[in-house]
């Protein structure tokens, strides 16, 4: 099946994520702006919103990237540079949260929620070395699963930085109180 025709299929499936992931990233700036200063007081939970917020910017990208009518030639790189990028932002999160000595999550929601997501990127970078190599449906199918599983993580963080965050807000007003 040519590339056109198979990327056609997926069109509603890709306004759809991006539309999701554009609506929830709004979402998640408003609720953590309410509390700023509980996720800027654990480095766990900067990284975690950090990670969330560039899972749902991918999201968005790739989105994008599959809507624009073109050939594959010109959205291979478009991925491959989304997923290397989305890797470099949350590399320093990744670092922070690892050493941190104040966990408000633990370590395996920590792997879990982080490893998912850069298996995620990686996702990305291998369909867009696929789309090179002439493999559209593969990459494709790809990006599919790539893109349910960022969203299901991502939903999940933020519900876990909802969560943390209440717990932190929780623990400071104990704290003012004694």
């Amino acid at each position: 099946m040519p590339y056109a025709d198979a990327v056609q299929g997926w069109h509603d499936f890709y306004i759809l994520a991006g539309t999701a992931s554009a609506t929830l990233v709004g979402l998640l700036f408003v609720g953590l702006s309410l509390h700023l200063r509980a996720v800027l007081s654990r480095s766990e939970l900067r990284g975690l919103a950090r990670v969330t917020l560039a899972n749902f910017g991918l999201i968005l990208f790739v989105s994008l990237f599959m809507v624009i009518p073109e050939g594959p030639t010109a959205v291979s790189p478009q991925l491959l540079i989304s997923g290397v990028f989305s890797l470099s932002v949350i590399a320093p999160s990744l670092v922070a949260a690892g050493r941190s000595r104040t966990r408000t999550l633990r370590l395996y929601q920590l792997v879990a929620r982080f490893g998912l997501s850069v298996l995620g990127y990686a996702g990305v970078i291998i369909a867009g070395g696929l789309l090179a190599t002439g493999s559209s449906e593969v990459a494709l199918d790809w990006l599919v699963a790539v893109t349910v599983v960022l969203l299901m993580v991502s939903l999940r963080n933020s519900w876990d930085l909802l969560v943390s965050v209440g717990a932190q807000m929780l623990d400071d007003r104990a704290a003012e109180r004694r």
